[in-house]
């Protein structure tokens, strides 16, 4: 097998995946109008660039269809061009869903006429008029139709997209959309413009030798099929990303907030009010929710303190200055419960406060480890009574 042939069956592979990746959304989706339009599409990419891969394993099912293979083929290629136009069409919720409808009939009664025509043309097209070698008008109307039809409705598709890419913020989907639309470009360049003007030099210069159009026309066909096909894996393959992420985010706020809790109690057994009110249905409560709760009320119980805290004696940052300040100001509030029930009233610290907890700048994890560290600090010197049941966290 070569290396072209191994390459078009990869990237008939891929659409194939693709095809039924989008097939599966729309059973999610049913509703979704632009989906709706879009699957046919992908499903006859995914026929034409898997059984139009020029292969004597694939000669069987070309012969099945016999004459009608070059209708369907060009067929399938016209669907793709139109299904790719109607979908960021109806993608496009700024207008209203009726005329974006209505539009997408019109151009669905377009490609309906350039199939006929291409139908036609090829049953009137008499064999002995020379099919493959003379110029006539209907070899002329035939590779308008299906060349003309297709390179307009792709770079309309194009524009479309561009339009939709200055609406996207997310890194994958704007990658996406670029990948997308640099192959379809090519695609339609390769595949329907590159017979255009192989057919008009024909017209013109009968004999003339364009080797370098067939290579640009393979070249074109091949990279852009590829790398449209490319670029629609990475909806579903950054939809696998963010699952796994999510996941793995999940399971790491989970270990975090058993592994803050000892710190949790020590303070909200300290300081009742800062408590925030909560589900009491355990099946109602997520793990983001107990996360959040913790380590809220661990801040909040730290603001609590820092109100009997001496000033840190360096910076808070590291965990064993910061478990040295809390410790003092545990000790000093248990002093002071110890003084009241003998009567005596201690001194109150003035402000300002020292502040205990850093910014870390909205970065959750290294605001959950430094409280987990600061944790297993106190626990190391028995100021939380309860032991540490997990481990530490690294860097």
């Amino acid at each position: 097998m070569s290396f072209e042939l191994a390459l078009r069956w990869f990237k008939a592979a891929v659409i194939v995946a693709i095809a039924a990746w989008e097939l599966l959304q729309l059973t999610r989706r049913r509703h979704d109008l632009a989906l709706r339009v879009l699957v046919p599409g992908l499903v006859c990419l995914a026929f034409a660039a898997t059984v139009g891969i020029r292969t004597p394993m694939l000669a069987p099912v070309k012969d099945l269809f016999g004459s009608a293979w070059t209708p369907l083929i060009n067929g399938c290629w016209m669907a793709m061009a139109y299904a790719w136009a109607a979908y960021f069409l109806l993608a496009d919720t700024r207008k209203p869903a009726s005329a974006r409808v209505r539009a997408a009939w019109i151009e669905l009664g377009v490609l309906a006429v350039a199939v006929t025509t291409m139908v036609v043309v090829r049953e009137v097209w008499p064999v002995e008029a020379g099919r493959g070698q003379y110029q006539t008008w209907q070899r002329a109307v035939f590779y308008l139709a299906v060349d003309g039809y297709s390179l307009g409705a792709w770079f309309l598709g194009i524009r479309r997209a561009s339009r939709y890419l200055t609406r996207l913020e997310h890194p994958w989907a704007r990658a996406a959309f670029w990948v997308v639309i640099v192959g379809s470009a090519a695609m339609a360049l390769g595949v329907n413009a590159v017979p255009l003007i192989r057919q008009a030099i024909r017209a013109i210069a009968p004999l003339a030798k364009l080797e370098i159009l067939s290579t640009l026309y393979s070249t074109g066909q091949l990279g852009g099929q590829l790398l449209l096909a490319l670029g629609l894996a990475l909806a579903p393959l950054a939809t696998a990303v963010v699952t796994v992420r999510t996941r793995y985010e999940q399971a790491l706020r989970t270990r975090y907030t058993n592994e803050m809790r000892p710190l949790w109690q020590a303070l909200t057994t300290e300081f009742p009010h800062t408590a925030l009110d909560t589900l009491h249905n355990s099946d109602r409560r997520s793990t983001d929710d107990d996360f959040e709760r913790i380590s809220a009320e661990i801040t909040d119980g730290l603001a609590e303190l820092a109100r009997d805290c001496p000033e840190p004696d360096g910076d808070p940052r590291d965990p064993v200055v910061a478990a040295n300040t809390v410790e003092a100001a545990l000790r000093r509030r248990a002093q002071a419960r110890d003084a009241r029930w003998a009567g005596d009233e201690p001194e109150p610290i003035q402000p300002p406060y020292p502040r205990l907890e850093p910014d870390f700048h909205g970065n959750w994890r290294r605001r959950a480890q430094w409280m987990i560290r600061l944790c297993e600090e106190l626990a190391k010197r028995g100021t939380i009574r309860k032991e540490l049941e997990h481990g530490t966290v690294g860097d």
